[in-house]
């Protein structure tokens, strides 16, 4: 006997047997552990996954059971969340984790749908600027719809925790595509033009809010299953422009994002971005996915950024003899170093996107947009 599980009317209980190798519950060795949905248990070379069909009928702890395991956040366990209910939401699995919380594929119980919550880390909620800033992004996303963005249904604060719900997205994000298709691989490039329209159209709805997104990178734009349809996520985390005054909801002079992926001004803290910035970093999506490796080379920062900054990458058409010459050309002044050489407006770039897919023959519905 390696170990025991026993339960109660309320609780499932995991207990190690003096085995020689020991228990594991979600990699943390234990000897006596409550199991939570979600907890994976390591028995020898044998991973089991535990799920309690009871837990929706736990939620009136909502607060108190959040509240109890926020020290567990603030020392970096989020999976101590698994199976707890925020607001209307059960935290089910996790499905990505970033510098400043978790996201998690979530049971609305109210509503009847799977969704997904971000819960930011508990030392988020401490700082009273970050909660502004927090409450201006939401403020500003709540409203914005569109079939190329993650939707956002709503926001709060419950015990220590600021947390977001929005649309699940079943699917992988363009980063996956990029690392799966290897260093000798590529995407053709009418498919490519077709991400390229639907990631515009994106930006060019957020620009009706004056909303730049400023971390436009491959993992931050998802591709659902079912139909292929690209939509862009991480906008509440958008740097939001309001008259002359700007709120970024990240800090002040942070290099964030993959460098390959980042527009040269970024990684200057004096430079403002706007939405030459976001044209940028999808012209190096777009390239990526061509060509099968980022315009920039991976490598120390220092030279990564070097190159950012100086360095043209080779055309495509050198990867993927096929490319359409005015596609390619359309891509490289996404990527020009200084932003007065790029596109000016995700308006301007979706004009050109339609010019190539005129003369090209290639079909995409263009309703709802004026251009």
């Amino acid at each position: 006997v390696h170990c025991r599980i026993t339960t109660d009317d309320q609780w499932a209980t995991l207990t190690d047997s003096g085995s020689s190798s020991g228990t594991f519950v979600s990699g943390k060795l234990v000897e006596s552990r409550i199991l939570k949905t979600g907890d994976i248990l390591t028995i020898g070379k044998t991973e089991l996954l535990f799920e309690d069909c009871e837990i929706a009928a736990r939620s009136d702890a909502d607060a108190a059971t959040v509240s109890n395991a926020s020290s567990d956040l603030r020392a970096g366990n989020n999976a101590e969340l698994l199976g707890m209910v925020i607001s209307d939401y059960r935290l089910d699995e996790i499905i990505a984790s970033g510098n400043n919380g978790m996201i998690y594929r979530a049971m609305d119980i109210k509503r009847d749908r799977v969704c997904a919550v971000k819960v930011m880390a508990a030392s988020f909620a401490d700082d009273e600027e970050q909660r502004a800033r927090f409450v201006r992004a939401m403020e500003t996303m709540i409203p914005v719809k569109h079939d190329h963005i993650v939707e956002i249904y709503n926001a709060g604060k419950t015990g220590e925790f600021c947390w977001i719900a929005m649309q699940y997205v079943d699917g992988g994000s363009l980063a996956d595509v990029i690392n799966d298709i290897g260093f000798d691989g590529m995407v053709d490039w009418r498919k490519v033009w077709q991400i390229g329209v639907q990631v515009t159209r994106a930006l060019h709805e957020a620009s009706k809010y004056k909303i730049v997104h400023r971390n436009l990178t491959p993992s931050n734009i998802l591709r659902r299953k079912g139909d292929r349809s690209c939509l862009v996520g991480g906008l509440m985390f958008a740097k939001a422009l309001e008259c002359s005054m700007s709120y970024q909801v990240t800090g002040l002079g942070q290099i964030i994002g993959d460098i390959p992926f980042l527009p040269p001004e970024s990684t200057r803290v004096e430079k403002l971005l706007d939405a030459r910035s976001d044209i940028y970093s999808l012209g190096a999506t777009l390239y990526a996915l061509m060509t099968g490796r980022p315009p920039v080379e991976e490598g120390p920062m220092i030279d990564m950024i070097k190159a950012v900054r100086e360095v043209v990458p080779i055309c495509p058409k050198e990867f993927q003899l096929s490319v359409d010459e005015l596609f390619q050309d359309v891509v490289m002044k996404m990527l020009s170093k200084r932003p007065e050489d790029r596109y000016s407006s995700s308006d301007e770039l979706l004009k050109e996107l339609h010019r190539i897919g005129t003369f090209n023959n290639l079909e995409t519905d263009w309703s709802g947009w004026e251009g």
